[in-house]
């Protein structure tokens, strides 16, 4: 969950620190910044470039494995997908899980008048 980092489901045996949790929390935030940066995302310890981010989705690859993020008003949906997939594959899964769920919209700015 988005707000306070709770897991709701999980695949046996995956785990996320606070730490990977709060870099993506991160991504998300600053998704230019972690398209410029190298290693800017680490899952389980592997360490993921960021290939495309936005405020609804991440992509990120660590050679031929990878990461897939969607972003929903209140979850993050993780995806993970090695050299014998299809990312396209891991990708569609991903964004198909949050369809159910409300899409983020993020907050308005205000426009200023001059």
């Amino acid at each position: 969950k988005r707000k306070d980092g709770t897991l709701k489901a999980k695949s046996p045996l995956f785990e996320i620190s606070a730490t990977d949790y709060a870099k993506i929390q991160l991504a998300f935030e600053n998704p230019r910044e972690v398209r410029s940066g190298e290693a800017a995302i680490t899952l389980a310890d592997v360490a993921y470039r960021a290939v495309r981010a936005d405020n609804l989705s991440l992509y990120a690859k660590n050679d031929k494995s990878g990461l897939v993020v969607a972003r929903t008003h209140a979850h993050y949906i993780l995806g993970t997908y090695d050299g014998s997939m299809f990312a396209s594959v891991c990708a569609e899964a991903v964004e198909k899980l949050g369809e159910p769920f409300p899409p983020f919209h993020p907050p308005r700015r205000a426009l200023s008048r001059t």
